[in-house]
């Protein structure tokens, strides 16, 4: 189901008996990477949340030409997968020195967070904000399947062996 950021909070508080597993990320040109990767955040909780980076934010982090779909495309291609029972696009704060990503772990105060980055386990642990209780896992990214990578592919002329 597609939410609103504003909604986070708020679907805390109506899931208060369940384990909401939660990560965020671009999720353009979806590939099998994505899903197994959804496919695992499910295996994790009861409900899974997952955060669509905002154009602009894509944008700033991986240059010119990017993204490939807009967020909207994304928002809906991410929100019909089986694996996936909320999806909503973060808002951009990233100009103001705190993302989007930070943001939606606020709100929602998730009992699992999940990202593909270990930086991510310092940085919560040092956030005096984020829930004590939120515990960071990280799921390395799958081989030979990263949009970038797979553009790059294309623009080549190179098939994947």
């Amino acid at each position: 189901m597609i939410i609103n950021f504003k909604d986070l909070a708020g679907l805390r508080t109506g899931l208060r008996d369940k384990t909401i597993v939660f990560s965020g990320g671009t999720y353009d040109l979806l590939h099998p990477g994505h899903i197994n990767y959804l496919e695992k955040l499910k295996s994790m909780g009861d409900v899974v949340v997952v955060a669509i980076s905002p154009d602009k934010s894509v944008k700033r982090r991986k240059g010119e030409g990017r993204p490939i779909l807009n967020e909207s495309e994304r928002l809906s291609l991410v929100n019909s997968i089986k694996y996936v029972d909320y999806a909503l696009i973060a808002p951009d704060y990233t100009e103001g020195g705190t993302g989007g990503t930070v943001q939606c772990l606020l709100e929602l105060k998730p009992d699992i967070f999940v990202s593909i980055d270990p930086k991510w386990i310092e940085f919560v642990k040092s956030r005096k904000d984020i829930p004590e209780g939120t515990e960071v896992r990280i799921i390395p990214r799958g081989e030979n399947f990263s949009t970038s990578e797979i553009i790059d592919r294309i623009y080549k002329g190179k098939e994947r062996v």
